[in-house]
């Protein structure tokens, strides 16, 4: 008798613990993210200042048909610090400012902060100015606000083509520079002052990745209604 329990001790134990994980997840509080929204009547969609709705014309489109998919009215928030820093935890949302974020490249930094629902669009990083590149030694300005692209490895290829960095915190600090006859490397979500040509840059300088919706870990009823709504959208905006 001794011995058949000691072969059954440990499968028995085993389903003794998923039973009480199972039993303890009836006392975790449910998730109401999408009841919240429908109860106060808005979607908030929070956009960086260098990628503002405006310069992503498709992706507003797309967040407003998710919005009235839901029936809910869509509030568009300009945040300064979407985009300041490399590290999405460092720029202080909260679920009471955004429920859904825009212009964010689908990388790994952005999808280890949040749930990223890809919409078809595109972001890159481009050479801003003349089509002939500022030889070795020049000062490159560089006004990276694009949320979650590698800073790294445009570090890298900023140093393999002898360019002295120089960073360009406001948009107005870029139109100066550029007004000046400096060159600039933005994001393709980058406002520039009209007629200011673009340059492809090569791999190394950066990669091109799609445009992403951001929601909050733990949103799962709204996040699943918002893929939903957004699948339904581009079957009437097809990718670019």
């Amino acid at each position: 008798m001794t011995g058949g329990w000691k072969r059954w001790r440990r499968p028995v134990l085993d389903i003794g613990l998923i039973a009480a994980l199972l039993a303890a997840l009836n006392f975790l509080p449910s998730d109401n993210s999408l009841a919240d929204r429908r109860k106060q009547g808005v979607l908030r969609y929070c956009v960086s200042e260098s990628a503002n709705a405006l310069a992503e014309p498709r992706e507003l489109r797309l967040a407003e048909g998710i919005a009235r998919q839901l029936d809910l009215r869509l509030e568009v928030q300009t945040v300064a610090n979407i985009g300041r820093s490399f590290n999405p935890r460092d720029w202080n949302l909260s679920r009471g400012q955004c429920d859904m974020i825009g212009g964010l490249a689908n990388t790994e930094t952005n999808r280890n902060f949040l749930t990223l629902l890809p919409n078809g669009s595109r972001i890159a990083l481009v050479r801003a100015g003349p089509a002939e590149a500022p030889p070795r030694g020049a000062e490159m300005g560089v006004y990276l606000r694009a949320p979650g692209l590698d800073r790294v490895r445009l570090a890298s290829y900023l140093r393999a083509q002898g360019w002295r960095a120089q960073p360009l915190r406001t948009p107005e600090a870029l139109s100066g520079w550029l007004a000046g006859g400096g060159q600039a490397i933005v994001s393709t979500l980058t406002q520039l002052p009209p007629d200011t040509g673009t340059n492809p840059l090569p791999p190394e300088a950066g990669e091109s990745t799609d445009l992403a919706f951001g929601l909050w870990r733990g949103d799962v009823t709204l996040t699943r209604a918002i893929r939903n709504a957004l699948e339904r959208e581009l079957d009437h905006i097809p990718p670019e």
